[in-house]
């Protein structure tokens, strides 16, 4: 799990961010699953993430998480947020609309943004439909 120094900027964070997303296009769930910090109640796991990905659209098999997406009048999100004061061990958060099949879709992905003794590291949350 990669960490950056705790004056990471937020497109620093947006990196890591894109690194995951770069990892479901390859589909390595394993590899994206453990690219980050997890919330055990969550309880996501490598194959839940793949099907979350896959039944996006169930009219369309097969479908996949892209990095980049095809330019559009739709903006893809990529947010991060910062308390002001640090909330159940987060200082903030990131949300990360997906790519799917190149098209920017309201999949999203949501991140807690940790501190430890390494710096700052993501715990992912959630993925839905927003």
């Amino acid at each position: 799990m990669p960490h950056l120094s705790v004056a990471a900027t937020d497109e620093e964070l947006l990196q890591l961010a894109d690194s995951w997303a770069a990892l479901l296009e390859g589909e390595d769930y394993l590899a994206a699953f453990n690219y980050t910090a997890h919330d055990p109640h969550m309880r996501w796991s490598p194959d839940l993430i793949r099907q979350v990905i896959k039944s996006y659209d169930e009219c369309k098999p097969g479908q996949r998480v892209t990095l980049h997406g095809r330019a559009t009048d739709i903006q893809q999100r990529k947010e991060v947020s910062r308390w002001p004061e640090p909330r159940h061990g987060s200082i903030g958060e990131i949300w990360y609309d997906l790519n799917i099949d190149g098209c920017v879709s309201d999949l999203t992905a949501t991140f807690d943004i940790l501190t430890d003794a390494n710096g700052l590291t993501i715990q992912f949350n959630d993925i839905h439909v927003m």
